[in-house]
This record gives structure tokens, C-alpha cells and sequence, in this order.
């Protein structure tokens, strides 16, 4: 054995023994544990190409060193398959889910899959896309665009810290609206530069004050910097528009312990992998404003006094004395390091009150093109008559899915509203509004979960045997 001469047959060697493991995992997989059947498409996308990577006529022209690298990557999209299932995955959650997803993009759109994730955080992944750019290093062009032709396909991914934390599912929302923005990439960006551009004409004249040579790599990154701001609040409002308070809740969640009044920019040699955020300060004064909080805390007054008890009342007051405030905001550019850091910070941060105002302006301006382009979905909020109801069984321990309306069964309770009823009284909870006792209050959080499972669950069950209960019964009419 000489290493100088078989060190790539032994490469060849392992990836090829890579390969068999990881399409024996996934074969290994049982398809009725996925918690919808897109799952199984990523499964079998994932297994095709595999396959295909195997074919002698493939492996022939390739490099066994790239082949060995690539892999590693292939082996990160298996895993994530390996991670949507239900035993840590609300089915009848993401099936609500799935018909939101379902009335943006269609029965012939891009099709979406659950897997969780060990980041405190949602992400969504555009899961064909990353595996044809792994490909791309070893298979032909041809044989990778016939291979994800027509299977696009997305995985939102969910904190695995926090899956029986139901309600801060509302990210969801938001997680749907950085696919939504892709989708109208064109108009949205159209739109944010019709607000923000007056703004960049000025941050250019200050750039040239500052160094001409290195102006047009600076504003570049500007722009793209701004451009990822827009996406962030766009998907806020999407988020807003369909989960209602939950979704104000659950950022308000995710901002603690993270500075509130801070606006970043991630900066990177490549334009495309720059990052940037807004405060959560000023992200909560948008979301606040979009989701209705105040017309919610209002109406929760009457609410509050035809169901005889306060903790309606309580409950959306709580929720009005969530800080929104975002007026010491400042600008952080990172890495320190890099030699435009400072530059942007220095044009920028004078300016954020300027630009909070022109991103108002394209937020008014993104919730008329999304109720022109899609008129079917109601972005009206949630209904505080059907909130109160639920968190009136919550409060007397029963699982929050009926509003009572006259009959002996009642109307299955929304996705929404029960979100939203959960979330609410999740969060009471956490600041104290049950026991002092931390382990009684962790056995009260337990319970609240637990219900909210149930109700989705029951509701869910309920929505479709009166589906195919109404399919039934207009089959039996047509036939006679």
C-alpha cells in the first residue's frame, strides 16, 4: 500500500460507504411519522440524488477529495430530514400551517416540510435550492436541473428548546414571509425603494465626503444592508397580519435577554451573505401597530364584562404594557474589524429616525400589495370575542377549542384564536399571574401546553371529519 498512489481510492473508498449509510438511514425511516407527506419528498428528492451521485458514469469524472467534502453537506439535509417527525412535532399544528402555505403558493407551488433545530430560533430553508448548489460541485448542470425540476421545495425549521412552546409557532408567520418576499422580490423592492431612496441619495454624498475611492463598495453594502431590514420588517408584517398578538407575544419571547434598542449589520465579503436587523424595540412598535394591540386591549374591556370576569381584561392590559419604546436606538456594525464598519455606522446612525419613517411608509405600502395579491387570505386579526371564550376554558382547565354559539356542540375554535388565547395565557403565567411556587407554576405551564395540544388536535380532527362529512352528504344528494 502506498498512500502517495491509493490515498484517492481510499477516499473513493469511504464516500462511496458514506453514501450507502446515509440512503439506508433514510430508508430506514418510517413515512407515517413525518407529520405531513412533504417530508417524505424531501426524503425521496434527497435519496435521488444520492443515487445519482453513485451512477460509475458520474463517479468516473470526479474528484474523490470534492466527492468526500460534498458529502458532509448531504449528510446535514439527511439529517434534517431525520429531525421532521412527530414525536416532536405538533402534527395537526403544521397542518394549519400547511393550508396558510397552501393559500399563498397554491396546490402546484413549492411544497414545505417541519424539522426542528438545536439554534434558539425559526428559520426557513429553501431545501432544493441548497441541495443543487451542493450538487453543482459534483454532477453536471443537466443532471442537477433535472433532478430538482418541478420538486421545490422549503423546511421551516423550529427551536427544538422550545417545541412544546405552541404558541411561539406564531414565528411562523414570519418565517413564511421571507418566502412570500422571494416570490415578489421585484415589487417589494421596488416598493422599498421608492421610501428609502432619498435617503441613499444623501448617505451617498456622505460617503464621498468621506473617502470617494471607497464610496461605491460602501454604498453597496448600504444597500444591501437596508434591503435585508426591509425583508425582516416585511416578514413582521406578514407575521402580524395572520397570527395577531401571538405573534407580537412571541418576538417580545425572543427579545429577551438581547439588547432591545439595537439596530446591526453583519457585514461580509460577499454581498449576498450580509446580515441585518432592526431593533426589537422598533420591530415591537411596528408589530404593535399591525397585529391591533389597541384596538384588542379595547374590545377586550367589553369582553371582559359580558363574560363576568377579569382575567380577559387583565390579560390585554398586560399585554398594552409590553415596551414598544425605540427612541435610544443606535446602529452596531460588526465585524469592528472591517475597514467599512465604521464609515457606515458614522453615515447611518444620524439617520435612523429618517429611515424608521420611510420603512413605516413601505410597511403601509407592503399591506396594500398583499391584500391585492392575495385576496383570499384574511388579514383582518383575530377575534377578541373568540379569545375571550378560549381563555375562559383555560382558565377552568379545559382545553381551549369550542366558542359556544347557541348549539349543543359549539364552533370549533379557530388556528388563530387558539394561538392566540394560549400565548396570552402562557405568558400570565410566566409573569407571575399563577402560583409563586416555581415548580407549582412549571406544572401550571405544563397544563396550559397540554390543552392547547389537545385543542389543536380535537379542532383539526373536527375540521375534517365535516369536510368529509359535507363531501358524503353531497355525494348521497347527487346520486338520487
Amino acid at each position: 500500500m502506498d498512500f502517495r498512489v491509493d490515498q484517492p481510492t481510499a477516499v473513493l473508498s469511504k464516500s462511496l460507504s458514506s453514501i450507502k449509510k446515509t440512503s439506508l438511514r433514510l430508508r430506514q425511516l418510517d413515512r407515517w411519522q413525518f407529520p405531513t407527506s412533504s417530508s417524505e419528498l424531501g426524503r425521496d428528492l434527497l435519496l435521488d440524488a444520492l443515487a445519482k451521485v453513485s451512477e460509475p458514469t458520474h463517479l468516473g469524472a470526479l474528484d474523490p477529495v470534492v466527492l468526500y467534502k460534498s458529502l458532509f453537506s448531504l449528510r446535514e439535509l439527511a439529517g434534517i430530514i431525520e429531525r421532521s417527525s412527530t414525536d416532536r412535532i405538533s402534527w395537526p399544528l403544521v397542518r394549519y400551517c400547511d393550508e396558510i402555505w397552501g393559500n399563498f403558493f397554491g396546490q402546484n407551488g413549492p411544497k414545505i416540510f417541519y424539522a426542528l433545530t438545536p439554534e434558539y430560533n425559526y428559520s426557513i430553508l429553501h431545501f432544493s435550492k441548497r441541495l443543487a448548489d451542493v450538487l453543482r460541485d459534483i454532477l453536471p448542470n443537466s443532471a442537477v436541473r433535472t433532478l430538482v425540476n418541478n420538486r421545490e421545495l422549503y423546511c421551516l425549521q423550529l427551536a427544538s428548546s422550545e417545541d412544546e412552546n405552541l404558541p411561539l409557532y406564531a414565528n411562523i408567520g414570519h418565517e413564511f414571509g421571507h418566502t412570500v418576499f422571494g416570490h415578489h422580490r421585484k415589487e417589494l423592492v421596488s416598493a422599498l425603494d421608492a421610501k428609502v431612496g432619498q435617503l441613499l441619495v444623501r448617505v451617498l454624498s456622505d460617503l464621498q465626503a468621506i473617502d470617494a475611492a471607497q464610496t461605491s463598495r460602501r454604498f453597496g453594502r448600504i444597500c444591501q444592508a437596508v434591503l435585508k431590514i426591509g425583508e425582516e420588517l416585511f416578514c413582521d408584517l406578514l407575521g402580524a397580519l395572520l397570527m395577531g398578538p401571538a405573534f407580537f407575544l412571541s418576538l417580545f419571547e425572543f427579545s429577551w435577554g438581547q439588547a432591545r434598542d439595537v439596530w446591526t449589520i453583519g457585514l461580509s465579503p460577499e454581498f449576498h451573505f450580509i446580515r441585518a436587523y432592526p431593533s426589537f424595540g422598533f420591530r415591537l412598535h411596528c408589530i404593535s401597530q399591525w397585529a391591533r394591540i389597541a384596538e384588542f386591549r379595547s374590545e377586550a374591556s367589553s369582553e371582559a364584562a359580558r363574560l363576568i370576569t377579569t382575567k380577559v381584561a387583565e390579560l390585554a392590559v398586560g399585554v398594552g404594557t409590553i415596551p414598544v419604546n425605540h427612541s435610544s436606538d443606535v446602529l452596531r456594525v460588526w465585524p469592528a474589524s472591517d475597514d467599512d464598519a465604521e464609515p457606515i455606522r458614522r453615515v447611518l446612525n444620524p439617520r435612523l429616525n429618517v429611515l424608521k419613517t420611510a420603512l413605516g411608509e413601505y410597511l403601509d405600502e407592503c399591506d396594500r400589495l398583499l391584500r391585492n395579491w392575495y385576496p383570499i387570505i384574511p388579514f383582518s386579526g383575530v377575534g377578541v370575542h373568540e379569545v375571550a371564550e378560549l381563555l375562559l376554558r383555560l382558565e377552568n382547565d379545559l382545553p381551549p377549542n369550542i366558542v359556544p354559539d347557541n348549539t349543543l356542540l359549539g364552533k370549533p375554535a379557530t388556528f388563530g384564536g387558539i394561538l392566540n388565547a394560549s400565548a396570552l395565557f402562557r405568558l400570565e403565567l410566566l409573569t407571575g399571574g399563577g402560583s409563586e411556587d416555581v415548580g407549582d407554576r412549571l406544572r401550571q405551564t405544563g397544563i396550559v401546553e397540554r390543552l392547547t395540544a389537545k385543542a389543536f388536535e380535537s379542532t383539526f380532527i373536527q375540521r375534517e371529519f365535516n369536510k368529509w362529512a359535507g363531501e358524503e352528504k353531497n355525494g348521497r344528494s347527487q346520486q338520487s
